[in-house]
């Protein structure tokens, strides 16, 4: 099974974990979240992200899911990257991270259309306005 990792700037990431047990229940086999504080020295941050990858990985590899492209967290993972064993998206939502969670446990995974569920589970809410009055009744 794919460990996955999400990071994030401050709790975001341990938030999401913490959403998703909603759906798939507590204790997560594989699924750690690191959060990165203001506080944190930015190489202690690299080296946990390190350990946890390495925990994470059974032989199947691990994704990580970082906040923002760029950002430190996800920055901080450029060192461990081994493109199909180690693999990093960046601009996780809750959306991206539940299909990930079902689809890894189903045995599919494919990278494009994980980022794609993302990407569609982003909209706006609109709700229809009625055209007269008359439509009340």
């Amino acid at each position: 099974m794919k460990g996955i990792l999400l990071l994030s700037h401050g709790d975001m990431a341990k938030g999401m974990l913490q959403s998703s047990s909603i759906f798939f229940g507590e204790n997560l086999p594989q699924v750690q979240a690191l959060g990165y504080q203001m506080t944190d020295d930015s190489e202690a941050f690299e080296e946990r992200i390190g350990k946890a990858i390495a925990e994470l990985d059974s032989g199947d590899g691990v994704l990580v899911l970082t906040d923002l492209f760029a950002g430190t967290p996800a920055h901080k993972t450029t060192r461990y990257l081994k493109p199909g064993q180690v693999d990093v998206i960046c601009g996780v939502n809750l959306p991206l991270f539940l299909e990930l969670l079902g689809l890894r446990e189903a045995g599919g995974l494919d990278l494009n259309t994980l980022m794609q569920t993302g990407k569609d589970g982003i909209r706006l809410w609109e709700v229809a306005q009625p055209q007269s009055d008359d439509d009340f009744f």
